[in-house]
This record gives C-alpha cells, structure tokens and sequence, in this order.
C-alpha cells in the first residue's frame, strides 16, 4: 500500500458508526453493514469499532475487532467486496482458495464464492462494497453482450505493482469527493467514477471473464432475443405475459424460451423479474424522505412484499429497507 493512501481515509474515519467492546453488539452491527453472519472470537480484547460512508452506489467502511476473529458469512450475493488491511494481517478464503491479506496484498470477493475470514489480533481494514449489479451491468456494456454466468474474480489483489498502485488512486478519486459540496458536482461525475473503478477490476483484476473481455470475439445476442429484451425494459411497469413478449420479438413462445435458455440460462420472464428488481433497487437508493418499500414493490410488479424482500435480499445482500434508510 502506498505511504499516501492511508491519509487519504480520514474523511472515512472522523464519526463512528459504532464502537463497542460487547461481542453481541459487535456482531449485530456488522451483519447490519453486511450481511448475517456466523462470527466467532479468538485471543484478545474486543475493542471494535467501524467507521463508513457512502459516496455513490459504493460503500466504504473501515473495521477493527481488536480481538482475533473467525467470520462464516457464506456467500455474499448482492456486492463485490474489496478488502485491504490496514494494520495488522488476515487469512480469507475464497471458494476455499487462502489468500494471506495484508497492507500490500489486498482481496476482491465475488459474491456467488464461500467465504471464511480469519481476522489476526489487531487486525484493522479498508471494505469496499460495490453493488453487484452495477459489476455485471458494466461488464455486460463491454462485451456488448450479457451477462450469463456470474462474474468471478480472482481474489488475490497486489497493491504494490503498476495495476495495485492505480487501483489505490481509484479508490483514493471517492475519499476526495468527502471533502466537496455536493453543489460542486457534475450529475455525471460520480457515476462516471464509479464507472472507471469498475473498469479497472475488471479490465485488470483476472475473472472467469477476462478472456472475452480481452481477446474474445464479442457474441451478439440473437434478434429475437434483443428485441425481447428491449420490450420488457420499455414496458416494465406493465403486466408482462410471456405471449406478449414473445409477440414483440416476433417469435413464437417455445422459439424465444429456448433462446433465452442459451444465451441467457434463463427464462424470458425470470430475466423480466431481475430487471424489475434492478429498477426497485434504483428507486430505492434515490428514493426521497416518506418512500415506503410497499409501494416500491408494488410499482414494480410485485404484488408479494415478502416474497419481493427475500428476492431482494438474496441478490443484493441487504433488504429494501435497509437500501432505503441508507439513501
């Protein structure tokens, strides 16, 4: 890590959202600024605190324990995680794979792999939550094509070469936003920059994509499958039928089914439901003071706030309350 980088988070650290030496209270915490976990303690003093903004769609934290801890989240599902130490070492398992963290070494994980994490005594990290939709949307704008498996990165981060340090500056290009006004933004500049640090880890960070997206040909999507799509992103709030999106596309009903099945691995009204998802989830980080989840649900097709809050949940790894409370 460069010797500049850690300065540049003091915006992140000036107010606590906790601090705490009571392990329930610390556990409860972090699985509201994560996700449920299973979390169990080593040697040590617990003597934890987190700190954490949010600047755009990304979300930045820092956390200490003080004490050693073992943490089985599962998988994250609804974001993209990085994470760095700043002090002190951990040993995090992706999909089984271990990678030895520390302040030159950091890890991005996927958030369809397992994960365990094993924090040491006096361990304290830099977190980066970022939306997992926004990663696959930004991958799928490359390819000029979707999306089909999920996106699955390697989680070994090198900070001190050429890619490590730039991806220092990214994120250090977020910290700098803290200090100004909101006033003094462009609309365009935060997504823009979001948009550039997604790039890097994608462009940069080897996945299960980087073959397609360096060398690959790019594979357009059938006709009759981006006519499909195109319909169902232009009549989102309607009531869909799947003969009503088979007529837009001009294909029969088996003929678009087995299309959406092989290039998208799913079917067209699944891919309807997600979209739909997509959309509640942005009205609801950009929803104004007196927005209720139910009525966000419902706009969307969702007739079943439950049902929708599971869904939510499992995809974005937070429930739509907690999207709205932190908008």
């Amino acid at each position: 890590m460069e010797a500049w980088f850690s300065s540049e988070l003091q915006p992140i650290c000036e107010s606590p959202l906790f601090v705490s030496d009571d392990p329930d209270v610390v556990k409860q915490q972090t699985a509201d600024a994560f996700k449920e976990h299973d979390l169990f303690w080593g040697r040590g003093k617990v003597d934890a605190a987190l700190y954490g903004t949010r600047v755009g769609a990304l979300s930045f934290f820092v956390l200490q324990y003080g004490a050693a801890v073992h943490i089985e989240p599962g998988q994250l599902d609804g974001f993209v995680l990085f994470q760095v130490p700043l002090a002190g070492s951990a040993e995090i398992r992706v999909n089984g794979r271990p990678v030895a963290a520390s302040p030159s070494t950091g890890v991005v994980i996927s958030p369809s792999l397992s994960l365990e994490l094993d924090w040491h005594e006096g361990c304290r990290q830099l977190l980066v939550k970022i939306p997992r939709e926004r990663v696959e949307n930004a991958c799928r704008n490359l390819l000029e094509d979707d999306v089909a498996r999920p996106i699955e990165f390697d989680p070994e981060l090198h900070l001190d070469n050429d890619a490590g340090r730039s991806w220092q500056h990214q994120l250090a290009s977020h910290f700098c936003n803290l200090h100004m006004p909101s006033p003094a933004f462009a609309p365009q500049l935060l997504p823009a920059q979001e948009e550039a640090l997604i790039h890097h880890l994608l462009l940069r960070q080897g996945s299960n994509y980087s073959e397609r997206l360096s060398h690959a040909p790019r594979a357009a999507a059938p006709r009759q499958v981006r006519a499909a799509q195109h319909f169902i992103h232009a009549n989102l709030y309607d009531s869909l039928t799947l003969e009503m999106i088979a007529k837009a596309s001009g294909s029969s009903v088996r003929s678009l089914c087995l299309a959406f099945q092989k290039h998208l691995q799913q079917s067209p009204m699944a891919y309807a439901r997600m979209a739909r998802l997509e959309r509640a989830r942005e009205e609801l980080v950009n929803a104004p003071a007196g927005t209720q989840v139910t009525d966000v649900a419902l706009r969307w097709g969702f007739n079943h706030v439950g049902r929708f809050s599971t869904a939510y949940r499992k995809r974005y790894g937070e429930s739509p309350l907690q999207t709205l409370r932190a908008a």
